[in-house]
């Protein structure tokens, strides 16, 4: 765990969550992580998708127990047709991460090894992924409400087995993890101990210029993006690189010492548009290198549910927001529910109401200028019998007489910062 930390204290009230399929991978993770601290609880998910798996989940609770780990089981709801294995995945991190809050924990510990990572990098050298794809699984990712911590990433699946063996632990065999109807399992199976080496000193290359690409980032997000409670940003004058950020005035003084915009390379303006696209847009994944591409050159237009539109007089600039069209359907408000792949509601349970967008009731309930128009229907709100009776806490440009109401920011994946390699 060195390097992953700080963790916090072990106690009751903030327990680490470990996900436990049973399998050996995970099954030595809990082991292990049980003899460095008292209190973690594992989570057992059952994909439901063998007629035995719950059998085996329930041994796997069993198995725990003898160890002295607490464990919670958790059942995965039926799966469409299709694509099942991003589907289980998708799924699978929706339930732990709810059971972790709910636990009252925010890391979650989860089994990868050296080998997934090896045959992860050699799927994507073979898509032909960029440096960041190359940088492999992330040790640490914050992803919604936890941190997803992978500490056995160096370690050899055999070394795991070998532990599992010596202590005298049983585990689960996945009859899928043979079937070569998958591609993970091909290259698991084919892939040699020279390509798997090939891969960790591609990955030690990527991951050295990428730290590099992630201070320019942060710098270049610091610098020229300010981020609004309705959900979008600013983008200040030099973000493109047709102005010097010296020059540029805010709030009567100057700011000195500051590296010009140009320094950087496009590509770097260009990747930060695209993560601002997806946070301010509720997307998983990035645009097209292609489109974030033509969106930098015109410095304005639409991509990924977001616009882009120039700023002028005293404001200029850019506004990057959601797009009025194309939103998620209406969800009862249960606490931890997430709307829209943006905003979270964090309120007592209220199944009497629905969180859905503004709309159009927005032009009915705006006051002054201090937010555009063309912002405030891309806001959750919550609906009681077809009318508003609450909006996010802190935002502006709506009547003060109406309800507040904890409905927080929560894209997922932060622009900047939220991954260790």
């Amino acid at each position: 765990m060195e390097g992953l930390g700080p963790l916090g204290p072990d106690c009751a009230t903030q327990p680490i969550l470990i996900a436990v399929s049973g399998g050996a991978d995970s099954m030595a993770l809990a082991f292990l992580a049980r003899q460095w601290r008292q209190h973690v609880i594992a989570l057992v998910v059952d994909h439901a998708l063998r007629a035995e798996s719950a059998e085996e989940a329930q041994v796997t609770c069993q198995r725990l127990a003898d160890l002295g780990i607490a464990s919670r089981l958790l059942t995965l709801g039926p799966l469409a047709a299709g694509g099942l294995q991003e589907q289980a995945r998708v799924a699978r991190f929706d339930i732990l991460e709810a059971a972790s809050v709910k636990a009252g924990g925010s890391i979650l510990l989860v089994g990868h090894h050296q080998a997934d990572q090896d045959e992860t990098l050699w799927m994507r050298h073979e898509r032909g992924s960029g440096q960041r794809g190359l940088c492999g699984i992330a040790r640490k990712i914050v992803r919604g409400r936890i941190t997803v911590m992978r500490p056995l990433l160096t370690i050899p699946p055999q070394r795991l087995r070998a532990t599992l063996l010596e202590a005298g632990v049983n585990w689960c065999e996945d009859p899928s993890n043979q079937n070569r109807r998958f591609q993970r399992v091909r290259v698991r199976q084919d892939l040699e101990p020279f390509q798997r080496r090939e891969m960790r000193v591609l990955r030690q290359q990527a991951v050295q210029s990428q730290m590099v690409e992630e201070e320019q980032l942060a710098w270049l997000m610091s610098s020229y993006v300010e981020w609004q409670p309705e959900g979008w940003v600013k983008l200040l004058p030099g973000f493109f690189g047709e102005v010097e950020r010296e020059a540029f005035l805010l709030g009567g003084e100057e700011r000195r010492g500051v590296k010009r915009v140009s320094d950087l390379p496009k590509k770097i303006r260009i990747e930060l548009l695209g993560r601002l696209v997806r946070l301010v847009g509720g997307h998983e994944y990035l645009p097209t290198r292609s489109a974030l591409e033509a969106l930098f050159e015109a410095a304005g237009g639409s991509l990924g549910r977001t616009c882009l539109v120039p700023l002028h007089g005293k404001q200029a600039g850019w506004r990057l927001y959601r797009e009025s069209r194309a939103f998620s359907p209406a969800v009862p408000a249960y606490h931890g529910v997430r709307w829209d792949g943006r905003w979270r509601y964090l309120g007592e349970d209220a199944s009497y109401a629905k969180i859905a967008a503004l709309g159009d009731y927005a032009r009915h309930i705006r006051v002054g200028r201090s937010v555009a128009a063309c912002v405030l229907p891309s806001l959750p709100a919550l609906w009681v019998e077809g009318r508003v009776v609450a909006v996010p806490e802190g935002v502006r440009g709506v009547k003060e007489d109406i309800t507040r109401c904890a409905l927080v920011w929560d894209a997922g994946e932060p622009a900047v910062g939220g991954r260790l390699y």
